[in-house]
Formats: structure tokens, C-alpha cells, sequence
């Protein structure tokens, strides 16, 4: 959510990431994804990606999805791993560095031999967050790009 003009946006990223989220993912020439994805908090300097998608392949076919992953506060900087949710192994550790325009990127990179993963993320002022994994391997050469958007949440209105 936008904070209201003025006010400071809590420097934390993880606290920022917080809450729900749509998305817009594309595969291009594979597949096209839209769905909802939220972040809960579930410990201290942790939390849970949770999302739902609904997929398109290029063929047509729709098909329905979901992924979750952990994410664990690093102890310096301002960022956190993300962890595969079963296994809480790490597939990627993001530290988010401010950029001249006010956002924040971070830059990280997955080996899963023989395959890679290479990624950024960028949060911007609004809290619209990008995210793009470039895959190379024997068998894959694709890039995945994610567009957020933090769900507003309506005031709630006082009964009377």
C-alpha cells in the first residue's frame, strides 16, 4: 500500500513486501500467467509467498497454479533469502540496494546444474515490484518477467 504523502515508507523491504499482491506473468512464446500472490508474515524476520494463477500455454490450454516459497530476513542489509518452502533450501539470496530514482534492485543468480537462474528484482516508490529470471541450460532458454501490484486496501468504514 502507498503510504499517505509525506510519510516514510518503512526502509525494511521484507515489511514492505508484506500483504497481497496481483500479478502479470510472461513467458513469451510459452505461456501467460495472471493471478494473486500474498505475503504473510510467520515469525520474527520471516514470511510466506504464497500465490494462485490462472496459466494460458500458447496452445490455448488453461490450466490452474500454485507456488510458495519462505523468505528469511538476512542478519545484515536489507534483504532476505528465498527458500524453496518444502525443503527451505535456498534458491536465491536478495540484498536490495537503493538506486538513484528511489527504487530498490536487487541482483541474484541460481544454479541448478545444468540449468541457471539469473534475476532481478526492482521495488519501485509505488510498490510495484519487477521481477525477471533469465533461464539458460542444455534445455531451457527463456526469460520469465512478473509484474506486481500491491492490492489497496479500503479504509474501513466506522458503524454507526
Amino acid at each position: 500500500m502507498t503510504p499517505a504523502e509525506g510519510q516514510p515508507r518503512d526502509p525494511d523491504v521484507l515489511v514492505r513486501l508484506q500483504g497481497e499482491w496481483t500479478f502479470v506473468r510472461e513467458v513469451p512464446g510459452k505461456a501467460t500467467m495472471t493471478g494473486r500472490a500474498r505475503i504473510t508474515p510467520t515469525g520474527e524476520g520471516r514470511a510466506r509467498y504464497d500465490e494462485t494463477a490462472r496459466v494460458r500455454l500458447a496452445d490455448g490450454q488453461t490450466l490452474t497454479g500454485s507456488q510458495s516459497y519462505r523468505y528469511r530476513r538476512l542478519p545484515a542489509g536489507n534483504g532476505f533469502d528465498v527458500l524453496f518452502a518444502e525443503s527451505e533450501e535456498l534458491f536465491e539470496r536478495l540484498d536490495f540496494q537503493p538506486c538513484a530514482d528511489g527504487s530498490l534492485r536487487a541482483d541474484a543468480e541460481h544454479r541448478c546444474p545444468p540449468d541457471r537462474y539469473v534475476s532481478k528484482f526492482t521495488l519501485d516508490r509505488e510498490d510495484h515490484l519487477e521481477v525477471e529470471h533469465t533461464v539458460t541450460g542444455p534445455r531451457k532458454d527463456y526469460v520469465v518477467r512478473t509484474t506486481y501490484r500491491k492490492v489497496e486496501r479500503s479504509p474501513r468504514r466506522e458503524r454507526s
